[in-house]
């Protein structure tokens, strides 16, 4: 089955703790972001070793360590971020994704592709540096 709009959690602690890089100005550690945001730190690890593998984000061992912003807030857009944690973006139109419509006009009338065409775009207009802290 698709979803009309998929953020899973490691996308918005994507997102959390990328806006707490940008609001601080700063190296922050997996510890301290997941603890600002209320979650697993484990979890927040996972995530922030995907964002610099993907080159979002540096790291850095030791007293003092933690995570940096490889590029600009400015330069960062939702659309990558959601992309390096999920992959590209589903703009099916249907629900049941089955190329099989047992109806002459789509029960949602165009609805649902409409609605993940406006998130896509949001996500790739929107930048880190939007992000108000």
């Amino acid at each position: 089955m698709s979803e009309v709009v998929q953020v899973s959690e490691a996308v918005s602690l994507a997102f959390h703790g990328l806006g707490l890089l940008v609001s601080r100005g700063g190296r922050l550690s997996v510890r301290e972001m997941a603890e600002e945001i209320g979650v697993s730190e484990a979890h927040m690890a996972k995530v922030f070793q995907r964002l610099s593998k993907g080159g979002l984000v540096y790291s850095s061992r030791g007293p003092g360590g933690g995570f940096i912003l490889a590029k600009e807030p400015g330069d960062i857009t939702l659309y990558e971020v959601y992309r390096l944690i999920e992959g590209e973006p589903s703009i099916k139109p249907c629900l049941l994704d089955c190329g099989k419509c047992p109806f002459e006009k789509c029960l949602f009338e165009g609805l649902l592709g409409k609605m993940k065409r406006e998130f896509v775009d949001y996500l790739r207009n929107k930048r880190l540096s939007d992000i108000n802290p």
